[in-house]
């Protein structure tokens, strides 16, 4: 996953940006120096829309934590729902969620890689996969005490301050991350080099199969497999996005062919190719749509 080191210190966006018939506002800003291994960015959101709204939310690859200052956000998958908590952790999954609210929304999100939040929560990373958490069941009381002060801080820079005060406190610098699996989670997610196969990547970390999935189970979360799904998707997403064949696409994300494309593709969102890139509506990675600069996390379901 690695540092963002390509994201703007700070970037600010009002008046719904490119959503139409509504009142947004959206602030993002890079955590604190010692956090950027381990925490992409902020988002501070308030919105007001005329009309509920229904938001896809893809597979990204990180745990994302949402702190809300009202009520009225919910979260559905698999069939089943659930109104968000004050402080809820979502963690790393391989199919979509839907974010759903009845027209405004205020609060504060943190995405965190995966090996960052085995640094900063201590805890085995199987629990988190698939999960929703009440951020007390990892907190305890802290956590309500946490929201309090986020809510109450007098604007979006103070509150960034509160996290990185927190987040930097809890960080546990004994605590490491397998150079192996850093090294793998790396290359699955970024195809870097070109598509590797997993056995191949496997190879390069002089472990057996075996020994790196219970290391992925206890520092990542994700199985390799499950890592790599995700890396190739939001990569062929993005190639797609940039006007890039079907084809062309499959082949460079190491996808089998193109109908294992599509097929990847409907599984992990829910759309088909063609259905997803009119729901994004030209959109680019990053968008005022999206939820983590540079990526493509969500689209529009209704609205």
């Amino acid at each position: 996953m690695g540092p963002s080191h390509a994201l703007p210190e700070r970037l600010e966006l009002s008046d719904g940006g490119c959503i139409p018939g509504a009142r947004d506002a959206i602030s993002w800003r890079l955590p604190a120096a010692a956090l950027r291994d381990h925490v992409v960015c902020y988002s501070g959101f308030q919105t007001e829309f005329a009309m509920p709204r229904r938001r896809l939310e893809l597979p990204i690859g990180l745990i994302t934590l949402v702190f809300s200052f009202q009520e009225g956000l919910r979260l559905s998958a698999a069939g089943a729902a659930r109104t968000a908590y004050r402080a809820m952790l979502t963690g790393p999954r391989v199919f979509p969620t839907v974010g759903e609210h009845s027209g405004a929304v205020y609060g504060i999100e943190v995405n965190m890689t995966l090996t960052g939040a085995y640094r900063l929560f201590g805890i085995p990373m199987r629990h988190f996969e698939s999960a929703y958490l009440d951020l007390t069941d990892v907190f305890g009381a802290d956590s309500d005490r946490l929201t309090d002060r986020l809510r109450d801080a007098p604007g979006w820079p103070e509150r960034f301050d509160v996290l990185d005060r927190e987040l930097t406190g809890r960080l546990d610098t004994a605590r490491t991350v397998a150079p192996e699996v850093g090294w793998a989670v790396s290359r699955l997610c970024t195809q870097r080099g070109g598509p590797r196969t997993l056995a191949a990547i496997t190879h390069e970390t002089g472990w057996s199969p075996r020994l790196l999935r219970a290391r992925f189970q206890e520092q990542v979360g994700l199985s390799p497999k499950a890592m790599a799904r995700v890396g190739r998707l939001q990569q062929a997403l993005r190639m797609l996005a940039a006007g890039d064949s079907g084809a062309q696409t499959a082949v460079l994300c190491g996808f089998h062919d193109q109908a294992h494309l599509s097929r990847e593709v409907k599984a992990m969102t829910d759309l088909t190719p063609s259905a997803f890139a009119r729901a994004r509506g030209g959109l680019p990675p990053g968008s005022p749509l999206d939820r983590v600069p540079g990526r493509m996390t969500s689209v529009v379901l209704d609205g």
